[in-house]
């Protein structure tokens, strides 16, 4: 897309980068800095200035400006172009024009009703109710300025008059869930009036709607009033304070999700940021995606009346299984009913509470026996009905086999019954009945691999190899092969693959023409190479220029020469190995042949 390149060419990439981080600088033309996107001490994430790229060797991500900003900021990729278009200039083509338009203009028009609500609140006498219950709820001015709160007059058109002198037509304010039409005659009238407002933003910060609190109990109305359904809000694609709790979540590597505003105020209020609300209501698609955006661990505070609850459970199957880790926490009694409670009476007992979250598979088994009795065979019934779909869903065979015992020892039962009692499987011996195997979803491949060491002994030299090699493979593989180097040498499937491809795509050719000193920058990508060897390129060309600043091409032979022989020596190895089982196999069964092949390739090893 030629916008994305113009967007490269006029901002480079470390400027764009140390607009969030502190960049030192690592070299000629490159710099590091702690990762942004995990928790580290030691600095792995480089930025390189020459080819306008960046790359983490801690969690092993990198990319160009806008797979910075998307990671950074939560954004789409259409999202993050149009914020780079605006900071470089660049005219985009129109998309969906006409939509975008609206959606911004809705936008605008929440965000002035937001500057006038927090003026009234901070000026209008009749709002002193407001601020008294500001007060008592423990706010300071800091936390009421972050969360933008402000103050719906008590009164039926105070907003409608005030948005239109600022051009707002009647029309437009209906639409953006502002006012409301009046059922007999023409008009409209305010949605919120005499009220505690709370703006309600998307991950971004734009202002998309609005949750408004009673401040009159003894009135007969409800106690909260919320937009409705917008071209811009749609309460099952927010999260209530994302767009302040995004930078903490990914730090922590974990989100805390309450149910209220007021749950997550209090939190950021006393230094717990990385809180956001789901308004009460189970966790969507929609917010899910945006989660996943941050983070796959999540902690759910229940509050009490919603801990014994069976539906409470199966509200969090869709965060299951979209493979989001879960724990819960669960107050102390004396932390009070919520969050907010607990935060206003010792922020610690949050803090531990958060700490002491557990896996739902224990919440699950505590829930299961709260206020049943043990002695009564239609209590026990009903905690295994409770319990044994949830232990039938566990994967691991051992984890499940725990949960199993715990629960035949608490209730008394024998083994044989529960599973009995859950049906289906395969025979197991030991129980005397069937166990039962749970279905189990095929894990990716890149789940498989990220379950491994990030890197080996054996990887560090090939990935060190080939690094060397990018400098100018029409001539260092060439010198690698003269050097003994051999596609079978690799143990990596993906880098003995980069390997025959950098042969095939640079010497096939006539050899260029070299400088005699210096080497230049690693290869520029082409689309010769696949989406997955692009990003090893990217990430082993980072590797050469940390290991290896401002290298000579005399340096480079000499460590592919090195290498080479380490990676042959290695190889040599694994050869003698396994000629060694074979060696054993032929001799069991006296095959001579065999011998005489298995020694003859003995020797050629020597």
């Amino acid at each position: 897309m030629e916008s994305t390149e113009e967007i490269k060419s006029r901002l480079d990439i470390a400027d764009l980068i140390s607009e969030y981080l502190t960049l030192k600088s690592a070299g000629s033309g490159a710099f590091k800095s702690c990762c942004p996107f995990h928790q580290e001490k030691t600095p792995s994430f480089y930025v390189s200035r020459a080819r306008q790229t960046w790359h983490c060797f801690g969690c092993n991500e990198g990319g160009d400006h806008f797979t910075f900003v998307m990671k950074m900021e939560g954004m789409e990729f259409r999202e993050a172009l149009e914020l780079l278009a605006q900071k470089t200039g660049v005219l985009l083509p129109k998309f969906d024009g006409e939509k975008s338009t609206r959606k911004k203009r809705m936008q605008e028009i929440s965000t002035l009703a937001m500057k006038a609500f927090r003026g009234w609140l901070q000026h209008l006498p009749e709002a002193e109710v407001a601020r008294a219950y500001v007060r008592k709820r423990g706010l300071d001015a800091l936390t009421v300025d972050l969360f933008l709160l402000g103050y719906a007059p008590d009164a039926w058109d105070t907003l409608t008059n005030t948005l239109g002198k600022e051009g707002v037509a009647v029309h437009e304010l209906v639409e953006a869930g502002l006012a409301i039409k009046r059922e007999r005659g023409e008009g409209v009238y305010d949605r919120f009036r005499g009220r505690l407002m709370f703006p309600i933003a998307d991950v971004h910060g734009n202002i998309v709607g609005f949750t408004a609190r009673i401040l009159e109990e003894e009135k007969k109305e409800a106690k909260y009033v919320n937009t409705p359904e917008t071209p811009v809000y749609r309460k099952s694609s927010i999260l209530y304070g994302l767009d302040k709790a995004k930078g903490a979540i990914r730090q922590q590597n974990a989100a805390v999700i309450v149910e209220g505003n007021m749950d997550v105020i209090g939190s950021h209020q006393f230094g717990v940021e990385y809180v956001v609300a789901s308004s009460g209501t189970a966790l969507t698609h929609e917010q899910l995606a945006l989660l996943k955006r941050f983070t796959t661990n999540l902690a759910i505070a229940f509050d009490a009346d919603a801990a014994g609850n069976a539906a409470t459970v199966r509200g969090l199957d869709l965060a299951r299984q979209q493979d989001f880790s879960i724990r819960i926490i669960t107050l102390p009694p004396e932390a009070g009913k919520d969050p907010d409670d607990a935060v206003r009476k010792d922020p610690q007992l949050w803090k531990d509470a958060i700490k002491n979250a557990v896996g739902i598979m224990e919440w699950s088994y505590r829930n299961a026996f709260r206020n049943r009795d043990m002695t009564n065979p239609e209590q026990k019934k009903l905690v295994a009905r409770d319990l044994l779909p949830e232990i039938r869903r566990v994967a691991d065979a051992v984890e499940r086999d725990h949960w199993l015992r715990r629960l035949a020892e608490d209730l008394g039962v024998r083994i044989a019954a529960l599973l009995e009692a859950m049906g289906g499987g395969t025979r197991n011996p030991e129980y005397g009945t069937r166990n039962v195997i749970p279905q189990i979803t095929n894990a990716p491949r890149s789940a498989l691999r990220m379950s491994q060491p990030v890197a080996s002994a054996e990887r560090d030299v090939e990935e060190l190899t080939l690094a060397c090699l990018l400098f100018q493979p029409e001539r260092l593989v060439r010198h690698a092969e003269r050097s003994g180097l051999r596609v079978e040498h690799f143990t990596e499937p993906d880098l003995s693959t980069l390997y025959i491809r950098l042969r095939d795509v640079y010497v096939s050719g006539q050899i260029a023409t070299l400088p005699a000193e210096k080497a230049e920058q690693p290869i520029r990508l082409t689309d010769a190479f696949s989406p997955e060897q692009a990003k090893t390129i990217q990430g082993l060309a980072f590797l050469v220029e940390r290991e290896y600043p401002e290298p000579t091409f005399v340096q480079l032979e000499g460590e592919i020469i090195r290498f080479a022989a380490t990676l042959r020596e290695r190889w040599i190895g694994r050869e003698r190995k396994r000629l060694e089982q074979d060696m054993r196999e032929a001799e069991r069964l006296h095959d001579e042949t065999r011998i005489a092949e298995i020694t003859r390739r003995f020797a050629s090893l020597q």
